[in-house]
């Protein structure tokens, strides 16, 4: 199979059209229509069937094209890492970060590395952390940050911070103090199924079980519902610090000695390193520095127990 057929064909999958595919590759159509038949004679299976407005991927199709689009994306960052040895820093990097992450690093980074970076061509893809694996071992992310060491011997992770786990209020719906765990056990949670996956595992061996009231996989309504007193949730402190500083929400460390998630940076462990990959990673790793200087990994350690003392 040739890369210039490949990339044919991903163009009329994502297009859904010959016709459309045929116009944004400013190629004839009969041509481009060769190259779909040349590759379904070599494979021996259809790859596309007629739709009402273009065509549609067959079963066969979707198999090829999720591993042709790993295989041109292989192809263009092996292209970047030969011609930047040595140079600048440049070539598309795309980076996976979780939805809770995502709006407290997203956009400082993208800051910095247009700044310091102009030939990094920066991509974003936000997902939960078991998509976020699979991203990484199938290519479509170059580096994620993750929230918790991967398991997977197909990603090296590397640890570089601990986050608090804090319980969110509206202010004054909850005393001052660290939260028990007969407490939070006790207490109604808005939660999605990312976190409350994540907090099960965390809370592992300590004898507490979660009481789910409102099932909602989105971290912003789920931060406007407790603001408005309408439940708690348990939350990354990174999330909601911003909110805190200014009165809008509260956070309270779960049992003395609180509760962390890891946060860590990972890649295929067959991956070769590249200028430009390295210059995201350390931009990441000082980002999360600043987070943890600046009080937004983990709350301050006065303050008061269940019992009003320090």
């Amino acid at each position: 199979m040739e890369l210039r057929s490949l990339r044919y064909f991903v163009r009329i999958a994502e297009l859904g059209s010959i016709t459309r595919a045929a116009a944004h590759l400013n190629i004839a159509q009969p041509a481009l229509t060769r190259h779909v038949q040349l590759l379904e004679v070599e494979l021996n299976v259809a790859l596309f069937t007629r739709a009402n407005r273009g065509v549609r991927l067959t079963e066969a199709g979707q198999k090829l094209l999720d591993s042709a689009s790993r295989i041109l994306r292989d192809v263009e960052r092996t292209g970047d890492e030969i011609r930047t040895q040595g140079t600048h820093p440049s070539g598309k990097i795309i980076f996976g970060i979780t939805p809770t992450l995502s709006p407290v690093l997203v956009p400082e980074l993208f800051a910095r590395v247009r700044r310091e970076y102009p030939m990094i061509d920066l991509k974003v893809m936000s997902a939960g952390m078991v998509r976020l694996e699979e991203f990484v071992i199938d290519g479509r992310v170059d580096i994620a940050l993750l929230t918790e060491l991967s398991r997977s011997r197909l990603i090296t992770s590397t640890k570089i911070a601990e986050e608090e786990m804090v319980l969110v209020t509206a202010p004054g719906r909850q005393r001052p103090g660290i939260v028990s765990g007969d407490e939070l056990g006790g207490t109604p949670l808005i939660l999605g199924d990312g976190l409350r996956s994540a907090l099960d595992a965390l809370l592992a061996g300590r004898d507490i079980e979660l009481q789910v009231e409102t099932e909602l996989n989105d971290n912003e309504t789920i931060r406007l519902m407790v603001a408005s007193g309408a439940g708690t949730a348990v939350l990354p402190l990174s999330s909601v610090s911003r909110e805190c500083a200014v009165g809008l929400l509260e956070a309270h460390r779960i049992t003395k000695k609180g509760v962390f998630r890891t946060l860590a940076l990972g890649v295929r462990g067959n991956r070769s390193p590249s200028l430009a990959r390295e210059a995201v990673v350390d931009t990441v790793r000082t980002l999360i520095e600043t987070l943890g200087e600046g009080g937004r990994l983990t709350l301050a350690d006065d303050t008061p127990d269940a019992d009003g003392k320090s």
